[in-house]
């Protein structure tokens, strides 16, 4: 198959919605969705059926200007990305070379998704711990898991209201001083989830 024919056979298989929310952009009820190629407070990345346009940078194209633009890469390695990601079989080659990276605005839009699911699961796990390991006598000793979701609900619950409902400014401010934070939750709860599941050996 010809170089030419695989950009043909990507733009008629894939769709621009798809390939968008494949990469960690979210449209609202309009369509759009906040532009990863420049700073972009209100939505103005137009998705459309097969390509996309911003209306505030003018960046415009189908998919495999999309992931070429995103990940600053050639359009025949953006081809290669999408073979490869979407399990397409348009060519043998399945990887892209090692220097591809995402743009900054994108990297910050990837945290924010990331930092939701690790807050809300480590909230769950903290409302779980609340009723699980609740004394049930006064002079019962206090599990320690049940004093970290007494010490520590307050103050994840409103990192989470700010990721998910704060303005664009705090979300930015988080993303700089909260980031180390997040990952060590993260690597915390999946430990955490790691031990609970694991099966308990009987005694003998």
């Amino acid at each position: 198959m010809t170089l030419d024919n695989i950009f043909e056979e990507l733009k008629s298989r894939l769709f621009m919605p798809d390939v968008a929310r494949f990469y960690g952009l979210e449209n609202n009820r309009s369509g759009f969705a906040a532009c990863p190629f420049h700073p972009d407070k209100t939505p103005s990345l137009k998705i459309y059926e097969a390509h996309y346009h911003c209306f505030g940078c003018g960046a415009h194209g189908d998919v495999t200007d999309f992931v070429a633009r995103l990940f600053r890469i050639s359009q025949y390695d953006a081809a290669v990305k999408l073979n490869a990601d979407f399990g397409l079989h348009l060519t043998n080659q399945r990887t892209v070379p090692m220097q591809q990276s995402v743009s900054p605005e994108v990297a910050y839009r990837n945290w924010l998704h990331s930092a939701e699911r690790i807050l809300n699961e480590y909230l769950n796990m903290l409302c779980r711990w609340q009723m699980e390991y609740a004394p049930k006598t006064p002079d019962e000793k206090l599990h320690p898991h049940f004093v970290e979701s007494l010490t520590k609900m307050e103050q994840y619950r409103y990192l989470y209201d700010r990721i998910r409902f704060g303005t664009d400014a705090e979300k930015r401010r988080l993303y700089l001083t909260e980031h180390e934070t997040l990952k060590k939750l993260a690597e915390r709860t999946k430990q955490l989830t790691v031990a609970r599941s694991a099966p308990k050996r009987k005694a003998i």
